[in-house]
């Protein structure tokens, strides 16, 4: 993202502009695979359209490799906690 592509009519866009760097994110597009490895390098610096297909069987396979709530389910270790509370940004102490 690039200071010409910061949109003339959102408000305070000058100063955005003015206080900008001239590129504001430097892209970073990337494909990782079910298993972590990159399918295609975040690519950095320059514009580019990544494309690939995906193989849905990968994906079935790392499944097998971690499964939290199946063979290897440790609920001593693992928990899930659901907060169903409004939050809120204060907290008051007394």
């Amino acid at each position: 993202m690039r200071k010409e592509d910061i949109a003339q009519d959102i408000p305070h866009a000058a100063t955005m502009i003015a206080n900008s760097p001239e590129i504001l994110a430097n892209g970073g597009s990337c494909l990782a695979g079910p298993d972590g490895e990159w399918i295609i390098d975040p690519v950095i610096d320059q514009e580019a359209l990544i494309v690939t297909t995906i193989n849905q069987q990968k994906v079935r396979e790392e499944r097998q490799n971690f499964d939290p709530t199946g063979h290897y389910s440790r609920p001593d270790v693992t928990h899930l906690r659901v907060n169903r509370e409004r939050q809120s940004v204060l907290t008051v102490f007394d």
